[in-house]
């Protein structure tokens, strides 16, 4: 029996001692913890903007690649090739329709020849607006110096209130691509 006693105050001096340790190191574990979870975010956010970065930079040296005349690369597709596939693609992509894709003389400033086009196409204003983000998204460099909008013969005489947002508009555009030398 007094072996059972002696068990027991043992172990009721080992768990008050847990319970003494546990109040006195538990608090600076969970700072210890949330301090260790602050930095976690921190370098996921880090590690988040690196990976856009990077692809911003692969992004560059693709536009470098197909804007610029680089020794030993040689590209088997001519200037027009590229935005003429790029325009049809993108036009069919967003169901616009393609009138006219004039070429225009190329000048060469310093380094730098631009190849300037007179496109034209119609359908919603609002297709246009997302043709003109697929322009800035694309491979090749691409201005869009000007453009015109204008209503398409077809909606001239509707005497709709309110308008229709979705009439079909002509759409005169100067773009602009470039190659460095």
């Amino acid at each position: 029996m007094w072996k059972f006693k002696v068990l027991a105050i043992i172990a009721i001096l080992a768990l008050v001692t847990l319970l003494i340790l546990d109040r006195k190191y538990v608090p600076d574990l969970q700072a210890d913890l949330t301090r260790l979870d602050a930095e976690k975010m921190v370098v996921a956010n880090k590690l988040a903007t690196a990976k856009i970065l990077q692809e911003n930079l692969r992004h560059v040296r693709e536009l470098v690649f197909q804007n610029m005349e680089v020794k030993g690369f040689v590209d088997s597709v001519t200037i027009e090739t590229q935005l003429f596939r790029f325009l049809t693609e993108s036009v069919q992509d967003l169901k616009l329709k393609l009138i006219s894709v004039k070429p225009l003389t190329p000048f060469t400033t310093g380094r730098v020849t631009t190849y300037p086009y007179e496109v034209e196409v119609e359908g919603d204003f609002f297709k246009f607006g997302e043709l003109c983000s697929k322009f800035e998204n694309s491979r090749r460099i691409i201005n869009l110096k000007d453009f015109q909008v204008d209503l398409t013969q077809s909606n001239e005489m509707t005497d709709e209130y309110p308008p229709n947002r979705n009439q079909a508009v002509k759409i005169q555009m100067t773009l602009e691509t470039f190659w460095v030398k």
